[in-house]
């Protein structure tokens, strides 16, 4: 069996890459899926959200699939200081007496989360993976020196760093044994299929916005995008419909997001279901990536670009290293008037010949060929660690 030590919530209301990968994964050995403890105390205003996750723990084991379980352990929430790695430790042991009474053996672990570090000691695996896909330290309401130690302690024991981007493969390096890097994918079987069947209410609502549509989908919290850029986008240009799709402030604990503060041509909505995604995205003109500018987004690999893009919506975006390498698959903008003069231009040029032109470049992206690399990888680490006669990580 492998484990997989994720990054988010399992029936998190976005998919992301632990999700994508343990789902696949599992389409050809045992896979169980450790889902997060998290990193920091929630909000008050979170628990509607994670008071389900506590209540998983209390019946912490599930068989979602014919190889494909989630455990949910019960968090132990010490999330400052010595507490970090004792939390973390805490759910190694959970995970340890678990294989131990179910009588699995552990092949390879992938630690998406430096909270996993004690879920790699744990279960004594054949090869540690440490899958980075954001530089989660740097998020709100951590303990960043904390989790960096604990980091530190993870790439130690990883046989194999990915790493989604280069700020974030330059920042593991000194202290990993190989890092590659690996950019985000997008779910192809998904984001490539005909979605003009697609019913729900939020695509109701986005068919009686005016056009053009200039839209956004993803998580709707400050620490991810720059509200009032977008603020200043929709004053500029009060004909457009500027469309927010997501969930409200997640991930941050200050509420800082408010719909009441927005101009009258910026549309909120709630959160779709991740399979009704595409259809959202078609019914924008020009799609938006308005990062917020600090450590988190300067790290970040948007997974929506290549989603965007396998729409066929041109994208108007902040500089984000991470995206340097495709920087022919977007307009670049700092400033208001950049992004207004980038959305008029695409506005008026755009073409269905365009259009084409993304999805096919898009369509190399996605978890069929990832699938491949990882598997290589995880071979090669298994091998590797076979031929050292290396012993198991100690508990």
């Amino acid at each position: 069996m492998d484990l997989v030590y994720g990054s988010a919530l399992w029936y998190a209301s976005t998919k992301v890459n632990c999700h994508h990968f343990a789902e696949r994964l599992a389409q050809e050995r045992q896979v169980l899926f450790i889902e997060s403890v998290g990193a920091r105390v929630p909000a008050a205003r979170e628990w509607r959200r994670v008071l389900p996750r506590l209540l998983r723990s209390l019946r912490p084991l599930r068989r979602l699939g014919p190889r494909l379980w989630l455990f949910s352990p019960l968090p132990l929430p010490l999330y400052r200081g010595v507490g970090v790695e004792l939390s973390s430790r805490w759910v190694g042991w959970q995970v340890k007496v678990l294989l131990r009474l179910r009588g699995w053996r552990e092949e390879a672990c992938w630690v998406f989360h430096p909270m996993g570090f004690g879920t790699a000691r744990a279960g004594r695996p054949h090869g540690v993976i440490y899958y980075c896909v954001d530089d989660q330290a740097a998020n709100p309401g951590i303990d960043r020196v904390a989790v960096r130690r604990l980091e530190a302690a993870l790439l130690q024991v990883a046989d194999a760093v990915i790493a989604t981007g280069e700020p974030l493969a330059a920042r593991l390096r000194p202290l990993a044994r190989t890092v590659r890097v690996l950019p985000n994918v997008a779910d192809t079987e998904l984001f490539a299929r005909h979605a003009s069947t697609f019913k729900h209410p939020v695509l109701d609502f986005l068919d009686g916005l005016p056009r053009p549509r200039i839209g956004y989908i993803g998580n709707l919290a400050a620490y991810k995008i720059d509200l009032d850029l977008v603020h200043q986008i929709a004053r500029r240009r009060p004909d457009w419909a500027v469309v927010l799709v997501g969930p409200l402030n997640q991930g941050d604990p200050k509420s800082t997001i408010r719909e009441s503060d927005a101009p009258s041509n910026v549309h909120f909505t709630s959160a779709v279901p991740h399979e009704i995604a595409p259809a959202v995205i078609d019914r924008f003109e020009v799609c938006l990536i308005p990062s917020a500018q600090h450590d988190v987004m300067a790290a970040s690999f948007p997974l929506k670009f290549f989603e965007y893009l396998l729409r066929g919506r041109p994208i108007v975006c902040r500089p984000l290293p991470s995206l340097q390498p495709f920087r022919a698959w977007y307009d670049e903008a700092v400033t208001t008037e950049e992004f207004v003069d980038a959305i008029e231009r695409r506005l008026a040029l755009d073409s269905p010949a365009e259009a084409d032109r993304r999805r096919a470049y898009a369509s190399a992206f996605g978890w069929s060929e990832r699938m491949q690399r990882l598997r290589a990888l995880r071979g090669e680490v298994i091998r590797s660690r076979a031929s050292q006669s290396l012993n198991p990580i100690p508990s």
